[in-house]
Formats: C-alpha cells, sequence, structure tokens
C-alpha cells in the first residue's frame, strides 16, 4: 500500500458571518486556494487526478461544488471533481478519501478540502409546496422555521441543525448546543470552565495573528469595491482581542445552562484545501512533505450525546497508528463549543498539564466555524505549526452533528536535527 502525504497546505482567512467574504460566492473562494495549492506544489492542473471537496450548506446555487470550483479555476475540463458531506467532519474527512485512493494507487495526485460561505447559505421553501400547503406542523419557529402567512419557509443553517436526525427517533433537538448541554451536566463542565476556556482561544488566536503566525497559510482574497479598487482580506476576522473574562459571564445561556454565544463557535466563512500524493510521486516531484497520514478513523453515537464521538474516534486511530496519546506533540480538537471540548478532553484522559499542546492557535470559539471547511483549515494550520515546531506527530479530532465524529494522526517523518 503506498504511503499517502500532503505536500501543499492553503486556506483563505476565516470571514466573519457577514463579514467581509459575505459576497465572495463560495465556488470563487474554492477556486482561489484550488489555483494556488498547485501553484506551491509546482504541479500543472492537469496532472491532478480527482478534487474532493466538502461542503454542507449545498443548494440550488452550489451544485457538486467541487466540479464547478474547478472549472471557475480555469482547469482543464477533464479533470472530475466529487463534493462530500459529513457535517462538521467533512474537511477532515475529504483529505481522508484522498488519502485511502493514493494509497490503493487509484489517483496518483489529488487536491482536496472545504469550502463554506456561510453567509450566503439559502432561505427556502420546501419542495412539498409542489402539491399544496397548510396542515403541517413546523419546527419550532427560531429552529430553522421561518413561515411566512401559512407558506413554510425555512434558514438552511438553523433547519439543517434540527433535521441531522430523525425527530421520531431522538426528538427534535433544537440546536447543536442542547448535546453540548449534555455534555456539561454529564462531565461536570462549569459555566466559568466554559468561559476561562473561550478566552485563551481568543488569546492564542490574536497572539497568532498579530505574530504572522498564519501569514504563510493564508491566500489573501481581493474583493473587487463598486466605487474601485479592491478590499484584500487577509487575516482572519473572528478573533477579538478585547474579548475578557467580565464580557463572557454577562452573556446570557442561548437555552439554559453553561452555553452562550460567548463560549461557543460562530458560522463563517472559508475555504482551505491541500494535494495529498504517494511519497514516490513527492520525490518524482521534488517537493517536501508536510507529512504523511498516519491513520485516520470516524465514530458514530446516538446524536443527542454527539461530544462522544471524539473520544471514540480518537481511541480508535490511536489503536491504528500504533501510537500512544504522549506521543503526539499536538494536538488539535475542534471547538464547536466549550463545553463539548472540556467534556473531550475529560473522554480522552487529558488534563491541563497537555494544554501546552492543545489548540496552540486557537480553534472554532476564536477563529470560527465554517461547518465544511474547518476541518482542512485546522489540518492546514495544524501542519504549518508542525513544520514551524518541528513536530512529529499531530492528531486532529472534530464532533460533527447527527452524532458523528474523525480522528486523523499526521507525521513528519523528516525531523530537523
Amino acid at each position: 500500500m503506498k504511503k499517502a502525504v500532503i505536500i501543499s497546505a492553503v486556506r483563505t482567512p476565516v470571514g466573519r458571518y457577514m463579514g467581509a467574504l459575505k459576497e465572495v460566492p463560495a465556488y470563487d473562494l474554492a477556486a482561489l486556494v484550488l489555483n494556488e495549492a498547485v501553484r506551491r506544489a509546482g504541479l500543472d492542473p492537469i496532472r491532478v487526478d480527482e478534487v474532493i471537496l466538502g461542503q454542507s450548506y449545498q443548494s440550488g446555487e452550489y451544485v457538486n461544488i467541487a466540479r464547478m470550483s474547478l472549472l471557475k479555476a480555469g482547469w482543464p475540463d477533464s479533470v472530475p471533481g466529487i463534493t462530500l458531506d459529513r457535517r462538521c467532519c467533512t474537511g477532515l474527512d475529504s483529505i481522508c478519501f484522498a488519502a485511502m485512493a493514493i494509497q490503493s494507487e487509484h489517483a496518483e495526485i489529488i487536491v482536496a478540502g472545504g469550502v463554506e460561505n456561510m453567509s450566503q447559505a439559502e432561505f427556502y421553501l420546501p419542495g412539498e409546496i409542489k402539491w399544496g400547503i397548510g396542515g403541517k406542523r413546523g419546527m419550532p419557529r427560531g429552529h430553522g422555521d421561518l413561515s411566512l402567512w401559512g407558506i413554510p419557509f425555512y434558514d438552511r443553517i438553523q433547519r439543517a441543525r434540527v433535521m441531522s436526525q430523525p425527530e421520531e427517533r431522538y426528538g427534535i433537538l433544537p440546536t447543536m448546543m442542547s448535546w453540548a448541554e449534555t455534555a456539561a451536566k454529564e462531565e461536570g463542565i462549569s459555566r466559568e470552565d466554559c468561559d476561562r476556556w473561550a478566552l485563551e482561544s481568543h488569546r492564542k488566536a490574536c497572539r497568532a495573528i498579530e505574530s504572522g503566525r498564519f501569514k504563510e497559510e493564508i491566500v489573501p482574497v481581493s474583493i473587487p469595491q463598486p466605487k474601485g479598487g479592491s478590499l484584500i482580506v487577509d487575516r482572519d476576522e473572528n478573533p477579538r482581542a478585547d474579548t475578557t473574562l467580565e464580557q463572557l459571564a454577562r452573556l446570557k445561556p442561548v437555552i439554559g445552562g453553561v452555553c452562550t454565544a460567548g463560549n461557543s463557535s460562530s458560522e463563517n466563512d472559508g475555504a482551505a484545501v491541500c494535494v495529498i500524493t504517494s511519497e514516490e510521486k513527492a520525490k518524482e516531484l521534488g517537493v517536501r512533505p508536510f507529512a504523511s497520514i498516519r491513520a485516520f478513523a470516524v465514530a458514530g453515537s446516538d446524536p443527542r450525546r454527539t461530544y462522544v464521538t471524539v473520544p471514540l474516534a480518537v481511541e480508535k486511530v490511536m489503536k491504528r497508528s500504533g501510537l500512544k496519546m504522549d506521543q503526539i506533540d499536538l494536538i488539535e480538537i475542534q471547538e464547536a463549543f466549550a463545553a463539548q471540548v472540556l467534556a473531550d478532553l475529560k473522554g480522552m484522559k487529558l488534563t491541563e498539564k497537555d494544554y501546552p499542546r492543545i489548540n496552540v492557535n486557537g480553534s472554532g470559539i476564536s477563529l470560527g466555524h465554517p461547518i465544511a471547511c474547518t476541518g482542512t483549515r485546522v489540518l492546514v494550520t495544524l501542519l504549518h505549526e508542525m513544520r514551524r515546531r518541528n513536530s512529529r506527530y499531530g492528531l486532529e479530532c472534530i464532533c460533527g452533528g447527527g452524532g458523528l465524529g474523525i480522528a486523523a494522526i499526521f507525521e513528519r517523518e523528516t525531523i530537523e536535527p
């Protein structure tokens, strides 16, 4: 079996919801990183066997965004593309699917990643309106149901949260925050603990931005302006340097409990991709890999306890890799909610002494969570940080709506003396 390696890793800045990237279509964001990724790898796009992109908020505007994006990028129309969705896990999933194709010799070079423009997620009328309206019970208002004059009308982002599990089996989960509150109750996570974690996330992200740590991995986005010229977006918009513990403490819980807007992730826009190939092909191309893909695993659980999928996936991937947790130099646990991260740390038997190697540049609470992009965005940052620190092993893990989880281990085999 071939060894799959990553030879290029880039991303756009993460845009705030309704922020600077709100008018940039998702396929344009993806096209930008596709072109930059192959440029950095010294590749002509004609050599790419496949583009695999994740997008969780697909719609009539975004049909098979992998294919649309590579065509927008000007690539040969002989290059195929496929779009995946495993909710928040998607961006890492696309990398793993690419690795499997490389390992099994079904492809030599794949560009994989994720993209999301949540600012452009649609409002929509369900298809059932074609045969009449009325007489049906909608979801609770504010949870995706925006019905007007008896006509069903939905917010795709909010609707997706309640539609990630069948109501007749699990009841209505009005928000992903429902299972984060379950995590807090079951694992004894306090509001203060959540707020402290959120504050530190913002501090780490702001330090990374101000020190220029993200500069190498970010592809600036140029946005034409109505009166001429262009706005260049080259920094993540979400992190807040003015965040304080006192401010966080004043925020009201959203559904009662410990989770607030301040200690939860946000809706965002962005794109990220990696170029995956075999170790032999990387040598042939004369490109030094960032890392090899040592192992990956996915897990599932009751959607009402989604947080447990991270420890489950991590347990699987550690077993497959043959490694121990104390061998991992850097750990990325996607921050959907501070309560979820703290519960997952308990499940992984990690304590405060491990914090210096966890989410060292911030995560979803500070940098944002453009759903299908996140898994790749986190990986891009992890790979650049591993190279910067001369680390050998990196672990990334994410939970996803509907009771899903994914974990992967990346290895740098050429460690600088």
